[in-house]
Protein backbone atom coordinates (compact mmCIF):
# COMPACT_ATOMS: atom_id res chain seq x y z
CA UNK A 1 0.00 0.00 0.00
CA UNK A 2 1.57 3.33 -1.03
CA UNK A 3 2.08 6.02 1.59
CA UNK A 4 0.22 9.31 1.62
CA UNK A 5 2.84 12.02 2.10
CA UNK A 6 1.10 15.25 2.98
CA UNK A 7 3.46 18.25 2.84
CA UNK A 8 1.93 20.90 5.10
CA UNK A 9 3.74 23.91 3.62
CA UNK A 10 3.01 22.89 0.04
CA UNK A 11 -0.70 22.52 0.81
CA UNK A 12 -0.85 25.97 2.45
CA UNK A 13 1.02 27.61 -0.44
CA UNK A 14 -1.00 25.91 -3.19
CA UNK A 15 -4.58 26.00 -1.84
CA UNK A 16 -4.63 29.54 -0.49
CA UNK A 17 -8.20 30.50 -1.50
CA UNK A 18 -11.52 28.72 -1.88
CA UNK A 19 -11.70 29.41 -5.61
CA UNK A 20 -8.18 28.09 -6.25
CA UNK A 21 -8.89 25.01 -4.16
CA UNK A 22 -12.04 24.10 -6.06
CA UNK A 23 -10.39 24.74 -9.43
CA UNK A 24 -7.54 22.37 -8.62
CA UNK A 25 -9.59 19.65 -6.92
CA UNK A 26 -12.51 19.45 -9.38
CA UNK A 27 -10.57 17.61 -12.16
CA UNK A 28 -9.35 15.05 -9.63
CA UNK A 29 -12.89 14.41 -8.42
CA UNK A 30 -14.05 13.92 -12.00
CA UNK A 31 -11.20 11.46 -12.60
CA UNK A 32 -12.27 9.44 -9.57
CA UNK A 33 -9.22 10.13 -7.43
CA UNK A 34 -11.23 12.10 -4.84
CA UNK A 35 -14.44 10.95 -3.25
CA UNK A 36 -17.22 13.44 -2.57
CA UNK A 37 -16.35 13.38 1.11
CA UNK A 38 -12.66 14.05 0.52
CA UNK A 39 -13.42 16.80 -2.01
CA UNK A 40 -15.82 18.64 0.30
CA UNK A 41 -13.52 18.26 3.30
CA UNK A 42 -10.48 19.54 1.38
CA UNK A 43 -12.39 22.44 -0.20
CA UNK A 44 -13.54 23.57 3.25
CA UNK A 45 -10.29 22.91 5.12
CA UNK A 46 -7.49 24.04 2.81
CA UNK A 47 -8.34 27.78 2.75
CA UNK A 48 -9.43 27.72 6.40
CA UNK A 49 -8.33 29.99 9.21
CA UNK A 50 -5.76 27.47 10.51
CA UNK A 51 -3.40 28.94 7.92
CA UNK A 52 -3.05 32.06 10.10
CA UNK A 53 -2.52 30.44 13.50
CA UNK A 54 1.22 31.19 13.55
CA UNK A 55 0.73 34.85 12.61
CA UNK A 56 -2.02 35.33 15.16
CA UNK A 57 0.07 33.69 17.87
CA UNK A 58 3.02 35.99 17.21
CA UNK A 59 0.98 39.20 17.01
CA UNK A 60 -1.00 38.34 20.14
CA UNK A 61 2.09 39.17 22.18
CA UNK A 62 1.56 42.92 21.59
CA UNK A 63 -1.77 43.30 23.42
CA UNK A 64 -0.52 40.83 26.01
CA UNK A 65 2.41 43.14 26.74
CA UNK A 66 0.17 46.14 27.41
CA UNK A 67 -2.02 43.97 29.60
CA UNK A 68 0.68 42.68 31.96
CA UNK A 69 3.22 45.50 31.71
CA UNK A 70 3.80 47.51 34.87
CA UNK A 71 4.94 51.13 35.07
CA UNK A 72 8.16 50.06 36.77
CA UNK A 73 9.27 47.97 33.79
CA UNK A 74 12.20 49.30 31.82
CA UNK A 75 12.30 49.36 28.04
CA UNK A 76 14.75 46.45 27.99
CA UNK A 77 12.47 44.31 30.12
CA UNK A 78 9.48 45.17 27.95
CA UNK A 79 11.43 44.27 24.80
CA UNK A 80 12.53 40.93 26.25
CA UNK A 81 8.97 40.10 27.27
CA UNK A 82 7.60 41.03 23.84
CA UNK A 83 10.20 38.93 22.02
CA UNK A 84 9.66 35.92 24.24
CA UNK A 85 5.88 36.15 24.04
CA UNK A 86 5.95 36.51 20.25
CA UNK A 87 8.11 33.45 19.85
CA UNK A 88 5.95 31.44 22.23
CA UNK A 89 2.80 32.53 20.39
CA UNK A 90 4.32 31.53 17.05
CA UNK A 91 5.23 28.07 18.37
CA UNK A 92 1.77 27.56 19.83
CA UNK A 93 0.14 28.66 16.57
CA UNK A 94 2.35 26.29 14.59
CA UNK A 95 1.43 23.40 16.86
CA UNK A 96 -2.29 24.16 16.53
CA UNK A 97 -2.03 24.43 12.74
CA UNK A 98 -0.14 21.14 12.53
CA UNK A 99 -2.77 19.49 14.70
CA UNK A 100 -5.51 20.69 12.36
CA UNK A 101 -3.71 19.23 9.33
CA UNK A 102 -3.13 15.99 11.21
CA UNK A 103 -6.83 15.64 11.97
CA UNK A 104 -7.72 16.39 8.34
CA UNK A 105 -5.39 13.68 7.02
CA UNK A 106 -6.89 11.22 9.45
CA UNK A 107 -10.39 12.00 8.13
CA UNK A 108 -9.58 11.18 4.49
CA UNK A 109 -11.61 8.23 3.17
CA UNK A 110 -9.44 7.26 0.19
CA UNK A 111 -5.76 7.94 1.06
CA UNK A 112 -4.45 6.32 -2.13
CA UNK A 113 -6.68 8.37 -4.41
CA UNK A 114 -5.98 11.55 -2.43
CA UNK A 115 -2.23 10.94 -2.74
CA UNK A 116 -2.58 10.47 -6.51
CA UNK A 117 -4.63 13.66 -6.75
CA UNK A 118 -1.97 15.66 -4.88
CA UNK A 119 0.76 14.28 -7.16
CA UNK A 120 -1.21 15.23 -10.27
CA UNK A 121 -1.84 18.75 -8.99
CA UNK A 122 1.84 19.21 -8.17
CA UNK A 123 2.84 18.11 -11.68
CA UNK A 124 0.21 20.27 -13.38
CA UNK A 125 1.10 23.40 -11.43
CA UNK A 126 4.85 22.81 -11.72
CA UNK A 127 5.32 23.54 -8.04
CA UNK A 128 7.79 21.82 -5.77
CA UNK A 129 7.41 20.56 -2.24
CA UNK A 130 9.29 22.89 0.14
CA UNK A 131 11.04 21.71 3.24
CA UNK A 132 8.84 21.37 6.26
CA UNK A 133 6.82 18.87 8.26
CA UNK A 134 5.30 16.01 6.28
CA UNK A 135 2.37 13.97 7.59
CA UNK A 136 2.76 10.35 6.52
CA UNK A 137 -0.24 8.04 6.50
CA UNK A 138 -0.02 4.34 5.77
CA UNK A 139 -3.33 2.63 6.35
CA UNK A 140 -4.49 3.68 9.79
CA UNK A 141 -1.00 4.61 10.94
CA UNK A 142 -0.27 8.35 10.85
CA UNK A 143 2.92 10.11 11.90
CA UNK A 144 4.64 13.44 11.37
CA UNK A 145 8.08 13.57 9.74
CA UNK A 146 9.69 16.87 10.76
CA UNK A 147 12.89 16.30 8.71
CA UNK A 148 11.93 14.32 5.59
CA UNK A 149 15.20 15.10 3.78
CA UNK A 150 17.42 13.50 6.43
CA UNK A 151 18.91 10.20 5.24
CA UNK A 152 18.31 7.11 7.37
CA UNK A 153 20.96 6.15 9.82
CA UNK A 154 21.80 2.92 8.04
CA UNK A 155 22.06 4.46 4.56
CA UNK A 156 25.80 5.03 4.67
CA UNK A 157 27.59 2.84 2.15
CA UNK A 158 29.42 -0.07 3.63
CA UNK A 159 33.10 0.11 2.74
CA UNK A 160 34.27 -2.79 0.64
CA UNK A 161 36.71 -5.02 2.49
CA UNK A 162 40.20 -4.36 1.31
CA UNK A 163 41.92 -7.42 0.01
CA UNK A 164 45.43 -7.60 1.39
CA UNK A 165 47.93 -8.73 -1.24
CA UNK A 166 49.44 -12.07 -0.49
CA UNK A 167 53.20 -12.07 -0.50
CA UNK A 168 54.63 -14.64 -2.84
CA UNK A 169 57.15 -16.84 -1.09
CA UNK A 170 60.46 -17.33 -2.90
CA UNK A 171 61.25 -21.02 -3.15
CA UNK A 172 64.40 -22.01 -1.26
CA UNK A 173 66.90 -23.87 -3.39
CA UNK A 174 68.41 -26.86 -1.55
CA UNK A 175 72.15 -26.65 -0.96
CA UNK A 176 74.32 -29.09 -2.89
CA UNK A 177 77.46 -30.82 -1.70
CA UNK A 178 79.68 -28.39 -3.62
CA UNK A 179 77.96 -25.45 -1.90
CA UNK A 180 78.76 -26.93 1.51
CA UNK A 181 82.42 -27.45 0.57
CA UNK A 182 82.75 -23.89 -0.74
CA UNK A 183 81.18 -22.52 2.46
CA UNK A 184 83.61 -24.49 4.65
CA UNK A 185 86.60 -23.31 2.61
CA UNK A 186 85.43 -19.70 2.81
CA UNK A 187 85.07 -19.88 6.60
CA UNK A 188 88.49 -21.55 6.94
CA UNK A 189 90.15 -18.94 4.75
CA UNK A 190 88.51 -16.15 6.68
CA UNK A 191 89.57 -17.61 10.02
CA UNK A 192 93.15 -18.19 8.90
CA UNK A 193 93.47 -14.65 7.58
CA UNK A 194 92.20 -13.18 10.82
CA UNK A 195 94.50 -15.43 12.87
CA UNK A 196 97.52 -14.33 10.84
CA UNK A 197 96.66 -10.67 11.26
CA UNK A 198 96.08 -11.07 14.99
CA UNK A 199 99.40 -12.91 15.53
CA UNK A 200 101.28 -10.33 13.49
CA UNK A 201 99.75 -7.53 15.53
CA UNK A 202 100.64 -9.21 18.83
CA UNK A 203 104.25 -9.75 17.75
CA UNK A 204 104.54 -6.09 16.83
CA UNK A 205 103.33 -5.03 20.28
CA UNK A 206 105.89 -7.18 22.19
CA UNK A 207 109.11 -5.09 22.76
CA UNK A 208 112.44 -6.58 21.74
CA UNK A 209 114.50 -7.84 24.73
CA UNK A 210 117.29 -5.46 25.66
CA UNK A 211 120.84 -6.91 25.82
CA UNK A 212 122.36 -7.02 29.32
CA UNK A 213 125.66 -5.14 29.80
CA UNK A 214 128.75 -7.34 29.72
CA UNK A 215 131.37 -7.54 32.53
CA UNK A 216 134.04 -5.83 30.40
CA UNK A 217 131.85 -2.82 29.92
CA UNK A 218 131.30 -2.63 33.65
CA UNK A 219 135.05 -2.74 34.44
CA UNK A 220 135.74 -0.15 31.78
CA UNK A 221 133.22 2.19 33.33
CA UNK A 222 134.79 1.78 36.79
CA UNK A 223 138.24 2.55 35.42
CA UNK A 224 137.04 5.72 33.79
CA UNK A 225 135.44 6.86 37.02
CA UNK A 226 138.69 6.29 38.99
CA UNK A 227 140.74 8.19 36.45
CA UNK A 228 138.38 11.12 36.63
CA UNK A 229 138.55 11.18 40.44
CA UNK A 230 142.37 11.01 40.41
CA UNK A 231 142.52 13.89 37.97
CA UNK A 232 140.32 16.05 40.18
CA UNK A 233 142.47 15.15 43.24
CA UNK A 234 145.68 16.11 41.44
CA UNK A 235 144.14 19.37 40.39
CA UNK A 236 143.27 20.23 43.99
CA UNK A 237 146.83 19.47 45.15
CA UNK A 238 148.26 21.69 42.47
CA UNK A 239 146.07 24.57 43.58
CA UNK A 240 147.23 24.22 47.20
CA UNK A 241 150.88 24.39 46.19
CA UNK A 242 150.39 27.62 44.35
CA UNK A 243 148.55 29.12 47.28
CA UNK A 244 151.52 28.46 49.59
Amino acid sequence: MPDLRYNVRWVEQTFHTRAATEALLSPERENGNLTSHDYDAAAAFFPGFHRHYRLVGGVAAIPLLYTVRKPTWSNARSYIFLTTASFAGFVIGHALSLTAHFNFVRSIENPDGFSQAMDNIQKNTGSFAPQGPVIVRQGRKIEVDHDPDAPPLDSSPTPAPSSAPTDSLTPIKPATKWDEIRALNARAASNSSWDALRQRHERARVPAPSSSPSEDDFERTRGDDRAAEQARFDELLEKERHMK
